[in-house]
């Protein structure tokens, strides 16, 4: 829910939860550039700095980050990146943002930036891209200490600008600034406009070193300084460390589907050089080679990891596709997710009052609207998701790898640790290229040439149906348990539905999948007829083929996106991890330095693969982490071997006995 505003005069922002302003109603850039730029010393705080990270507790109208990116612009290099990592707790609403920022003209492009990629208030991480892909907004919506807590970053600049500590005491906490300090990168600046004794002696406790500046305007006194003695607190969880940055180089990203193009895009954007290296003859080929993919979230109204994972994944992936210079969208917007019984109606309803975002992206519509909506009869209505639709992978993956280089008809079929980095060798021992890092984006092939990690990985092979468009078919897209897309035009030109999909796991030869099989669209059919038996009537008509392809899937159905372990040597380090040892006594996770995976999308990658990415290219890059630390860790590569090092198969044994015993 976004924050509600007063406006005091009509003209100055107000919040109606603290009784505070968010800025001077006399001149409140000059106040920001003396207070915040001024303050930690800009531009040459970031004169010379390839990536300068930047954090700043109270995000409020966004006016301090506005003034830092025109400044920066001006005085970094034109190869330079900024990161800005900003906690707000309580959002402006898009029209009160706009609103605001109209009392700085100067600042008139920078405004419109903004808003054009302003989020929903949902809680968590939101990736804002500006400037070409070279400025990143990096917001935290949460609660400030719990918000920062889940981070991971090296800052080199802080703005400390809550609400005043006598309003907004959360803001100004021992905890918060411990928490300012683990972020900080050594020597890292800070600035606030307040000089308060409490605010100054507990950032002196967390290793700053302070010094008072007079005030702006009628304030007296204002605190600025560096990070003098950095903490040294252990990690929590050394089995999911991230790893050092990748050295200097490209990367090779083994993988032309949605999740090496996605990573190519994220790479890209953090400034690293990559190349993508596939085995087929085009992008989007495979498990991403689909004519018509259904882009929907999976979302659930509790606060669990994959919950929040798939509900920024979501929000991300349609930042990112949206704002893509090709035609990645099939045509027609929206998708009824049809409710098929009374209880999946009541929880449709539970989920669109957790998550409260607005009817343009989700809400609830009986049977009626959705027909109107969709043009496809449902008895008892469903979800409709506004900003859903269908994408088109053909055009998708290019748009994403653009400006990467591609190299097609290339298999990899080993890797070797070099003093410089990794050397790929085809299958016949061949040199296929050196590379500073690798990233394993195989898809289903994952499995064959990293078997050592032991993931536990399946393949599952989906087949789709095509059939024949019809006037009286579904205008948008309708999921059922199987999807029915909107009519678009195949490569030989015709107008078709895509019905789907099968979803069968596979344990065969590797090709075999790639047939279509007549029993197959007879069992899309049949749930197409068993579910919407009136949108099936109005379709009665023959297939006119399929496609199948071969998905890579795991256990918890969530990505592996990180570093990969060492797990021999990751196994001997944590093997009494069952005792419950304190975390500082273990050594940080061995792993194979330059080596990342991506992978294990089952069949929702084209929501997933943007935000897990990010994940990936933060490690590479350095760059701050794009999700919490409980997300992080749910998508960790090394995972399954902590939960099965925390539970061995004996203490798993012993605990199902126990609880039957209890039970009895």
């Amino acid at each position: 829910m976004a924050e509600q505003i007063v406006w005091r005069d009509g003209r100055t922002p107000q919040s109606a939860r603290f009784g505070d302003i968010y800025f001077s109603p006399d001149d409140g850039a000059a106040e920001s550039r003396y207070v915040f730029l001024d303050g930690i010393g800009a531009p040459d705080l970031w004169r010379d700095r390839p990536l300068t990270v930047l954090g700043e507790t109270g995000f409020g109208t966004g006016l301090n980050f506005l003034l830092t990116w025109q400044a920066w612009r001006q005085t970094a290099a034109r190869s330079a990146r900024l990161h800005y990592l900003a906690v707000e707790g309580f959002p402006l609403s898009r029209d009160d943002l706009g609103r605001a920022l109209a009392a700085f003209p100067a600042l008139a492009a920078e405004a419109a930036a903004l808003l054009a990629v302003w989020p929903l208030p949902h809680p968590g991480h939101h990736l804002l891209d500006l400037d070409g892909g070279r400025v990143r907004l990096h917001l935290l919506i949460g609660p400030v200490e719990a918000a920062m807590r889940g981070a991971s970053a090296r800052v080199d600049g802080w703005y400390l600008d809550g609400f005043a500590p006598s309003r907004n005491p959360d803001m100004w906490t021992p905890a918060v600034f411990a928490e300012v300090a683990r972020l900080s990168a050594p020597g890292a600046r800070l600035a606030t406009f307040t000089a308060a004794g409490q605010v100054r002696r507990d950032l002196t406790a967390a290793g700053f070193a302070l010094e008072k500046r007079p005030g702006f305007g009628i304030k007296r006194e204002c605190l600025h300084g560096r990070l003098e003695h950095p903490p040294s607190a252990a990690d929590p969880t050394p089995w999911f460390r991230r790893g050092a940055p990748a050295a200097d180089g490209p990367v090779a990203i083994l993988g032309g589907g949605i999740a090496g193009a996605s990573l190519a895009a994220a790479l890209r954007r953090a400034g690293r050089a990559a190349v993508v290296v596939g085995a087929g003859p085009v992008l989007a080929r495979d498990g991403s080679g689909n004519p018509s993919a259904l882009m929907k979230p999976r979302l659930t109204p509790d606060g669990h990891p994959y919950g929040r994972f798939h509900a920024l994944a979501w929000l991300h992936a349609l930042r990112l596709y949206d704002s893509l210079d090709a035609p990645v969208w099939r045509d027609g917007r929206g998708v009824l997710a049809a409710a098929r019984d009374e209880a999946e109606r009541t929880e449709q309803e539970k989920l669109v009052a957790a998550l409260g975002w607005p009817e343009d992206d989700l809400r609830l519509v009986d049977a009626a609207e959705a027909e109107r909506l969709s043009g496809c009869p449902t008895p008892r209505g469903g979800l409709w998701f506004g900003r859903a639709g269908c994408l088109h992978p053909q055009a998708l993956c290019p748009a994403l790898a653009e400006g990467t280089p591609v190299r097609l008809h290339t298999r990899v079929a080993g890797l070797e640790r070099t003093a410089g980095g990794w050397l790929l060798r085809d299958p016949d021992g061949g040199a296929v290229m050196e590379a500073a890092a690798v990233v394993l984006a195989l898809g289903a092939a994952l499995p064959d040439l990293w078997p050592q990690a032991d993931w536990p990985l399946g393949r599952s092979r989906g087949q789709i149906t095509f059939l024949p468009a019809s006037a009286a078919g579904p205008r948008r897209a309708v999921s059922f348990g199987g999807y029915l897309t909107a009519p678009f035009a195949d490569e030989d030109g015709r107008l078709i539905h895509a019905l789907g999909a099968t979803y069968d796991r596979w344990r065969h030869r590797p090709e075999d999948w790639r047939p279509v099989r007549a029993a197959d669209h007879d069992r899309t059919l049949a749930l197409l007829r068993e579910a919407l038996p009136e949108a099936a009537a109005r379709l009665a008509a023959e297939p006119l083929g399929g496609r199948a392809g071969l998905r890579c899937t795991i256990p918890d159905h969530l990505p592996l996106a990180g570093p990969v372990h060492d797990r021999p040597a990751f196994l001997a380090a944590f093997a009494d991890l069952h005792h419950g040892r304190r975390a500082d006594l273990y050594p940080p996770a061995p792993l194979h330095e330059g080596l990342y995976v991506l992978g294990a999308l089952g069949s929702r990658g084209f929501q997933t693969a943007p935000l897990a990415a990010e994940v990936v290219a933060a490690n590479i890059a350095g760059t701050p982490r794009p999700v919490d630390a409980d997300v992080a860790a749910a998508l960790h590569p090394a995972r399954f071997d902590v939960r099965h090092l925390k539970h061995p198969p004996q203490r798993q044994a012993r605990d199902r006995k126990g609880a039957q015993a209890d039970r009895q």
